[in-house]
Formats: structure tokens, sequence, C-alpha cells
């Protein structure tokens, strides 16, 4: 918690000073490399189906294509072999509050996001970042900033069972008495004795409000549907929901964790999951995207896009419809290729 502390501190002293107009502060000099045998090494994979892992390689390639090149290199090649090329990218960092649509906003921190949903009936929050300090420090300011009331977050959807995902919901739940949703599975997954524990990341929420797969909640006149998509955790919770730019209507997909899964098992639910999102998210009309860790979707380079946003130009969130059924296509073959890598049966 304390280094945690120390990094807002120092975050918040850069945004005060680039506020001013001022040059920001130099970073420090880096020290000297390491002794050759510290340096990180890529992954090998002594199980690999070699033509099983091309074949799946290249299918995600052209899945890709130029457009969704960095999405590709970031899934398939970099977060896959060189976990320390990652690793830099995602820091403890602020990233300044921005309106994404008329009524979302992107309120989290450079290696895992928050978003508000506001209503007429108060705000949905999706994720609560790392812990308590964050939430307030972070999450609350970023609501302060967009003119939205934290008192006014009525509900809080935890996209999957992970603690810098969950870490901050207590924080809400005890303050300003939000209602916390879930799936069923992952609230198990929460209250496990063996759950995922990491120095730094909250303990999670009271359970509260459970939803099922095809579930729709209207809040504010605002229609949230939720599905259950394993494959990162045993109960992931994607949504679909409807959104405005500029007055125009679009319709956001939210998969609700797109890490590599850990084991076999989830690998081949997250094959699935993603093969039967596409079709939802098909039938649903979905164009846009957002994501819950800004280096998975490039949201960081999105919101920069839309700070210089001109009139005549385009919402970088919104995608299209191909471009979105491309982007979950080649994210599951990058987890076939995974697969391959590891010598096991395709799902």
């Amino acid at each position: 918690m304390r280094t945690i502390r120390m990094t807002l501190a120092a975050g918040a002293a850069a945004m005060s000073v680039a506020a001013s107009g001022q040059s920001a502060p130099v970073p420090a000099k880096r020290s000297g490399p390491p002794p050759i045998e510290d340096y990180a090494r890529p992954l090998t994979f002594p199980k690999e189906d070699r033509a099983e892992a091309a074949k799946h390689f290249n299918r995600a390639r052209i899945l890709a294509g130029d457009d969704l090149f960095v999405d590709f290199a970031h899934r398939c090649i970099l977060d896959a072999r060189y976990k320390a090329r990652t690793a830099g990218e995602q820091y403890y960092g602020f990233v300044e509050p921005h309106a994404v649509f008329d009524d979302l906003f992107s309120v989290g921190q450079m290696l895992v996001s928050s978003w508000a949903l506001r209503t007429s009936a108060g705000i949905l929050l999706f994720d609560a970042l790392n812990n308590e300090t964050e939430a307030r420090e972070i999450i609350v300011p970023g609501l302060r900033r967009m003119g939205l009331k934290p008192e006014d977050v009525k509900y809080l959807v935890l996209t999957h069972s992970h603690p810098d995902h969950y870490g901050g919901a207590r924080y809400f739940q005890r303050t300003y008495g939000t209602r916390i949703i879930s799936s069923g599975i992952d609230w198990n997954a929460m209250e496990a004795p063996d759950r995922l524990k990491v120095p730094g990341w909250g303990d999670p929420p009271t359970r509260d409000i459970t939803v099922v797969d095809g579930q729709t909640m209207t809040i504010g006149g605002t229609p949230i549907t939720f599905y259950i998509t394993p494959g990162h955790t045993v109960g992931t919770v994607s949504t679909i929901f409807p959104v405005t730019d500029r007055g125009r209507k679009h319709v956001v997909g939210f998969y609700g964790g797109l890490g590599l899964p850990m084991t076999a098992e989830l690998r081949a639910q997250q094959v699935r999951s993603i093969a039967r999102w596409v079709d939802i998210a098909r039938t649903a009309g979905v164009d846009s995207q957002i994501g819950n860790h800004p280096l998975h979707y490039e949201g960081l380079e999105r919101l920069e896009i839309l700070r210089y946003r001109q009139p005549n130009q385009p919402n970088p969130f919104v995608v299209g419809a191909d471009t979105y059924r491309r982007y979950m296509q080649m994210q599951s073959e990058c987890v076939r290729l995974w697969v391959a890598r590891n010598g096991e049966s395709q799902p």
C-alpha cells in the first residue's frame, strides 16, 4: 500500500505540473544494464506443435490485417512470449478521465480500467481498480472531473473475479451503498479461501446481486444485457448496452476478460465463449468497443485521439461491426495458438 500511495502522489504531482503549463519533470536516468544472466528471456514451449501453432498464428495475422496489427502483436507475440515488454507498458500511472460517449466515461488508470455509465437513475460503474486507495483517489476524483457525483454510483459491475478489478468495490459498497453485480460462479471464486491474492490488491466486496446469462437490467431507461463468458475466469461477465456519440446511437460490446487463460480448461472455455460472443454481438448490432485493460485494445491511444478530435472526425471507440468481429476472432486464434504451443488438443 505504501508503494501505491507513493506512486499516486508522484503521478498527482506530475499531473499538476502538466496542468500548470510547465514542462513535465525529467525522469531519473536508468541504471546500467543488469548482469547478462539476469536478462529477461522469451518464453519457450517444449511441447509446442509447431505446425498447429503456425496455422493459428497466421490465421490471427490475416484476421488482424493492417488496422488490428497492434492488437495481434500484443496478444499473439508480445504477451505470449515477451512478458517483460508488456509488463513495462502496464504500469501504475494516471490517465486523465474522459467522456468517451455522451454518457460513458473512462475513470480508470494506466494498468486497469474503470468505466462510468450515466443513466437517469444513477451511475453504473464497471470495475473498481486495485484497492480502496485507488477507488477513493482515482475513480472518485475522475467522476467529479466529469461532472458526476460518486454518491450517484448505484451499481458496480465486476467483469471478473480478479482483485485488480474488484479491489476497490468494498469502498463503494460501504461508502455509498453501491450495489455490486457479479455472476454466481465468480462470487464463489471471490469468496474461496484459495482466491488470487496479491499485495496491494483489496479484498472482495460482500456478495450482493447475482446475474445470470442473458439477463437484462434496465437502469434509468438504459438496458444492460449480461452474458457469462468463461475463459479468463470461470464466471467472467460480459455486457452489451446502447450509447450515443454526439446524439448518434451505437452499441457497446464489453467483453469481460481477454487475458490469456491460465489453464487448459480455461483456454478451451475462452475459445468457445468468444465464438458464442461473436454471434451475440452480431445479433445485437455491436459496433463499439471498450475493455478493462487499456493495453488490450489501444485504449490509451484512443483516449488521446478523442482529446484532439475535431467535429468532423469519428469516435475511435466506434470500430464498426466487421472490425469488432475480426478483433474477437483474432483473440480466439491467439488463444488457440497458446493451446498449440502447450501441446494441448484444440477445443
